[in-house]
């Protein structure tokens, strides 16, 4: 499949490619440092090259594309933060909506969405 001009890679379909969590996929932290990170990338696509398992070996590159990059990493770790808590709020708002829902249930989805714009602003 053909790389984009970003160094992205393309699905069958011409959408860009989807994947997990970059830190899971190479299995780093994300206190992890370059050459951490360099050295899991090069290890898993020494174990999986492109020739044998390039559905794998696309996930890995991706991956290490999008935490070699310093200001991508930031993004990364971001993006990362973000849906844990848009998680967190759904399932509570979702508990909080429904039928015989307490004052409890409504208080902790006006406090998730407190400490989430308060993140917001200080961040």
């Amino acid at each position: 499949m053909p790389a984009t001009a970003r160094g992205g890679m393309e699905g069958r379909e011409g959408a860009s490619f989807s994947m997990r969590d970059p830190f899971t996929v190479l299995g780093v932290t994300e206190d992890a440092g370059d050459a951490e990170i360099r050295q899991r990338y090069l290890a898993l696509v020494r174990d999986f090259p492109p020739d044998r398992a390039p559905d794998r070996f696309r996930e890995y590159r991706a991956a290490y594309d999008a935490l070699i990059d310093e200001r991508k990493r930031l993004e990364t770790k971001l993006l990362h933060t973000n849906e844990a808590a848009l998680s967190r709020l759904t399932a509570v708002t979702l508990q909080a909506a429904s039928p015989g829902a307490g004052r409890a249930a409504k208080r902790t989805v006006a406090a998730l969405l407190t400490e989430g714009v308060m993140r917001t602003l200080t961040d």
